[in-house]
């Protein structure tokens, strides 16, 4: 049965965001072999859609397709998990210090934002009592995202999530190993404190402690998952 129904387009997109789903939260490993007929049987779909997605995702790097072999799955570089994080730190600065500027209480879209800022943080804080990982990870994404919106940057969005993409799966084990899920809440709730007293300097000061606590634990995460890892510098 077709999991996504839909445009072929459309289908390629859903596909493409179902594997990248499963490579960052690790139920495709570094490493992993992967197929586009069984990916194509699994989710009920022709192999177009399918390989459209493979495509991209092998353009950003998280896929390698071996002729006659398959698809493996690309291990974590280090190289661009930091150089991915330095530009990430430095654009997203942008972004929250651009939500704080604009950010106006009067404004019905301001509100909008508000609502929808306040569920991720519930949804946050349901997924850190169950200790579902993959939950927290997926509101943690959509907490970001939201800060995106409300900068109003499509150029400056678009250049982020792509980024942080190549960061994302030390991320996602940095939140399975620490656990650190109340500590990570309380950051976001005093970003957002930050944002609506329109402070431009407080946010980017403690979006860079928030960012900058994770990055500490990248070390640890790179040792003791060495295996999924480049071995080599590159």
């Amino acid at each position: 049965m077709n999991k996504f129904p839909g445009q072929r387009k459309t289908l390629a997109h859903d596909v493409y965001k179902h594997l990248y789903s499963s490579i960052i939260t690790l139920k495709h490993k570094p490493g992993a072999m992967i197929y586009e007929t069984a990916i194509a049987d699994e989710l009920g779909l022709s192999r177009t859609p399918v390989r459209e997605a493979i495509h991209l995702l092998a353009a950003e790097g998280f896929v390698q397709v071996i002729p006659q072999k398959g698809i493996r799955v690309s291990f974590i570089s280090k190289r661009k998990v930091q150089e991915a994080f330095q530009v990430r730190e430095s654009l997203e600065a942008i972004a929250f210090q651009e939500a704080a500027r604009r950010w106006d209480a009067s404004l019905l879209q301001t509100k909008r934002f508000k609502i929808d800022v306040a569920h991720i943080l519930d949804q946050q804080r349901a997924a850190s009592e169950k200790r579902d990982v993959d939950g927290f990870y997926q509101q943690d994404e959509s907490f970001h995202d939201k800060i995106l919106d409300m900068c109003d940057n499509q150029t400056l969005s678009a250049i982020v999530r792509q980024v942080r993409g190549h960061v994302n799966r030390i991320r996602y084990l940095e939140f399975f190993e620490s656990r650190d899920m109340e500590r990570i809440i309380h950051d976001h709730e005093e970003l957002i404190a930050l944002i609506e007293q329109n402070d431009t300097t407080g946010v980017v000061e403690r979006l860079k402690q928030h960012l900058g606590k994770a990055f500490h634990h990248y070390d640890e995460i790179m040792e003791k998952y060495a295996d999924y890892f480049v071995a080599q510098a590159d």
